[in-house]
Parts: structure tokens; C-alpha cells; sequence
């Protein structure tokens, strides 16, 4: 039985590029990229998502950041583009949650009485193990009780119904994902310790109405945390309702034409110096997602959508400092009735990454 989702076709003025981008195997990607850490787990949403192209993601992305790239993409190279809820409120969420660590000090009173940060202990033995020279287990499970333990020693406010993805097209991936999110929130209170100028041609929302009325919602409520994000939920907010009105049906035309703007040229090895001439500047309301990009962004200025939290795993008398790393691994295109659908892969991974104060910042 086919998932609900809104196919809605946005113009006819541009003709759609029948070009593939080149891909790569996400594990591959990420090793590439990780040569000073190991990489210990790793999961996608390939199962739940689209088959044509599985465990793969474009290998050179405009940007750092899953949505914003497939976003770009299906806009330079005249793709049908697909997201999810999920996709929309974890880049939200991922803001919040960066909001909260960048600006602890001024937030800490909303969420602890402790100075500093407070150790949380888990113990994991009965979950996590230590085979040969990797660390294997349920590690979904291990996140989700560090994230209720957390959720339990925050107080007032119910952290994580506001961070977790709960829509019809969530995912474990994804739900996981939005509990790593959490925990970044809060990675300054607490230790974590485990023993153990185109256009896009159409667009796919997954999902139900009531998931996007849903985000709309949980989107409004952040208003109400006094973390003082007026200054972005007012730029965020009306992209959230055009969202809801394409789903409807009622395409806006403008507004997707206007989702970026001056946008690099796509070739076919991907983006270059030597092809794109000068730096490129972005306008349009794909800014609107992330709480500190403005107009006329750069590439560099999309945050990455990965986060990460530190955390021990002591075993056999042995200390390991390792990362939950959780978020966007990139986008991937699927060949589906004979036109290619750009979308973000949502995943985590686990690693042991040495961490520098450079690090910890990012």
C-alpha cells in the first residue's frame, strides 16, 4: 500500500534535466571524509525510503546540509523534489538545538539549578558490548534511554515531545535522529557517560495533511520556550504555511521559484572552482530553515546537518570517549517513473573522533 504524500506539478516553464549526478556508497562517503576517527554504527533511512538507488548519496553536495542540497539540486537541475516532515523538523529542530548550546548561559535557568555541567550515568552492559576492535549492540536503544534520562532531569519543560519526530512518516531513523538532537541541546549541562536560476518541476510531501498541520503546530509552539527565536520563527512560519497550502494543492508558483536564486551551475562532475568561476550567493527562502542564515548566503554559511554529543563508554575497566553523530548524511537522487526525485537521507553513526575546542563549536 502507497504511504499518502501530495505530488502537486509547480510549472511548465522549465524542462526537467534528464542528469544523474555522480554517487557514492554513504559508508564509503563518511569514511572518506573520517580518515582521524573510525566509524563504529551507522544507520539510514534507505529501507523506509525510495530502492531505485539504495545506500547511495550524491558525492559532491552544494552544501553541508541534506535538505538544503536537495533542495538546490532539484532547482539547478530541474528535478522533482521530495521531503518529508521529518526532513522540515529536524533542520527546525536542529536549530533550536544549536540555539540552546550556542547561547547556554542565557538559557541555562530555563532547563537546570546545576553550575557546570552534570554527569549522567548509564549503565549499558546489557545492551552494548565490546567486540574485538569495534563497539557493537543496540545502540538506537542506548540513545533513547540517554535522551529520557535527560528528558527527565530537565526541568519544566517536556524536551523531548518538542525535539521528537512523531509524524506518519517517521522513521527509527529519523526519531532516533531527533533524540540525538536533544541530547546537542543540552551537551552543555550534562556529560554523558555509558558503561557499556532553474526550477523545480514538481514536489512530493510526504505524508498526511494532519502530519504538516502537525509541524505547523509544533513549529508555532516554540514560540512559547523564551528562547527568543522571534527573529527566525518569523522568517520560518509562513515557508511552514506554503507548505501546507502546496500539500492542499493550491500551488504558489512564485514561492518555489523564489526557494533559491542565483544559484551555482551544476556540471557534470558535480560543483568546482574551475565551474562555478567565482564563490556563489544564494538568496531566497531556503535560509528561512536555519535560525542564523540570512539572504545572499553563501554554500559555507548552511550549517551542517549533523550534530554530534560526546559520551564515555567504559568497558572492562577501559574509558573510550566516542560521538553520536546524528542528522543529514546528504541527498540522494531516485529514478522513478522515468524522472529523477532528489531527496535528503536521514541517518546517524557513532565514532571516536578526537574532539578539538574547534570541534566542539561546530
Amino acid at each position: 500500500m502507497n504511504s499518502p504524500r501530495s505530488t502537486q506539478k509547480i510549472t511548465d516553464k522549465v524542462e526537467p534535466k534528464n542528469e544523474f549526478l555522480a554517487h557514492g556508497n554513504i559508508k564509503d562517503y563518511y569514511n572518506s571524509r573520517s580518515n582521524e576517527c573510525k566509524i563504529y554504527a551507522f544507520s539510514m533511512d534507505y529501507a523506509e525510503k525510495l530502492n531505485s538507488n539504495p545506500t547511495s548519496i550524491i558525492w559532491e553536495q552544494p552544501t553541508p546540509h541534506g535538505l538544503a542540497s536537495a533542495i538546490i539540486n532539484a532547482y539547478t537541475l530541474h528535478q522533482h523534489l521530495r521531503f518529508s516532515p521529518d526532513d522540515v523538523w529536524l533542520t527546525v529542530a536542529q536549530g533550536v538545538s544549536n540555539h540552546i548550546w550556542r547561547n547556554a548561559y542565557r538559557f541555562r535557568h530555563l532547563f537546570v539549578d546545576h553550575k557546570g555541567k552534570k554527569e549522567i550515568y548509564l549503565d549499558a552492559r546489557d545492551i552494548i558490548d565490546q567486540v574485538g576492535g569495534n563497539f557493537v549492540g543496540d545502540w538506537p536503544q542506548a540513545i533513547t534511554r540517554l535522551s529520557d534520562t535527560v528528558d527527565e532531569k530537565v526541568k519544566k519543560v517536556a524536551l523531548k515531545e518538542i525535539f521528537e519526530c512523531d509524524f506518519s512518516t517517521s522513521t527509527n531513523t529519523s526519531i532516533i535522529v531527533s533524540r540525538i538532537t536533544l541530547l546537542n541541546a543540552m551537551k552543555e549541562f550534562f556529560i554523558l557517560r555509558l558503561r557499556g536560476g532553474c526550477g523545480i518541476p514538481k514536489v512530493t510531501l510526504d505524508g498526511t495533511l494532519e502530519d504538516w498541520l502537525h509541524l505547523q503546530e509544533k513549529v508555532a509552539n516554540l514560540r512559547n520556550l523564551g528562547l527568543e527565536l522571534d527573529f527566525w520563527l518569523d522568517r520560518l512560519e509562513p515557508v511552514i504555511s506554503q507548505f501546507i497550502t502546496t500539500y492542499k494543492g493550491n500551488v504558489d508558483e512564485n514561492f518555489w521559484n523564489m526557494v533559491v536564486f542565483q544559484a551555482p551551475i551544476i556540471g557534470p562532475s558535480g560543483y568546482s572552482s574551475e565551474e562555478l568561476g567565482t564563490r556563489p550567493r544564494w538568496d531566497g527562502w531556503i535560509s528561512a530553515l536555519f535560525p542564523y542564515t540570512q539572504l545572499g548566503c553563501y554554500p559555507s554559511d548552511i550549517p551542517s546537518g549533523l550534530v554530534n554529543v560526546p559520551f564515555t563508554l567504559s568497558i572492562n575497566k577501559n574509558n573510550f570517549q566516542l560521538r553520536f553523530v546524528g542528522g543529514f548524511l546528504g541527498c540522494r537522487q531516485d529514478k522513478i517513473d522515468e524522472e529523477y526525485v532528489v531527496s535528503p537521507v536521514i541517518g546517524w553513526y557513532i565514532d571516536d573522533k578526537k574532539l578539538s575546542p574547534r570541534d566542539l563549536r561546530d
